[in-house]
């Protein structure tokens, strides 16, 4: 049988960390904080972005379905209230509610969204003066809106502009979202810039 041999403990020196390799690793971390907050702060506005023209685009197509369900107009308009159509931005809120923009006895109100905080949601000067988006029974947009409709979704303040999106909604209904290089490329006629 073998003795396990008890080596003495060592008392001239503590077990942990020097001051000076505290310190290596707290400027380690430091230099990784600073180079991760900007790509954390771009994600946040990309998600927020992405999220509210999502919201958009589902409330356009569930008031394009719900006009040919109903066979009546459906009107998609801002709402800064949640009751009556609005002359604020999409970013304000916005309703989905049956009939024409202006608020009449038999209308109902099929949706309502929250605002959005801290962006722009700007619609083109013709669906500003039309109150809103209303769809026909057979799915096409009511009024003169001859590159049909674009409404701008941007981070306010504005920081990074490709994070830009773009919600083009045809004559016929097609509900399309285009990045700032895909609109600006989109030929007159075909829901591209102004």
């Amino acid at each position: 049988m073998t003795k396990m041999r008890i080596y003495p403990r060592s008392s001239g020196r503590s077990n942990g960390f020097t001051l000076i390799e505290l310190m290596v690793v707290i400027a380690l971390i430091a230099i990784i904080t600073t180079m991760a907050v900007p790509s954390w702060q771009r994600m946040i506005v990309s998600n927020r972005i992405r999220a509210s023209v999502n919201d958009l685009t589902l409330s356009i197509q569930f008031a394009r379905s719900e006009t040919l369900r109903q066979n009546g107009p459906v009107t998609v308009c801002p709402s800064s209230d949640g009751v009556n159509c609005t002359a604020s931005g999409y970013e304000a809120g916005w309703m989905v509610k049956t009939g024409l923009p202006a608020v009449a006895a038999t209308d109902r109100i099929l949706q309502d969204t929250l605002p959005k905080q801290r962006l722009t949601m700007v619609a083109d000067a013709t669906t500003v003066a039309a109150g809103g988006l209303t769809f026909l029974p057979n799915g096409a947009l009511i009024g003169t809106f001859p590159q049909g409709v674009r409404i701008a979704v941007v981070d306010d303040p504005a920081t990074d502009t490709t994070l830009e999106r773009y919600i083009c909604i045809a004559r016929t209904g097609r509900v399309r979202v285009l990045t700032q290089t895909l609109y600006a490329a989109l030929p007159a006629g075909e829901c591209g810039p102004p």
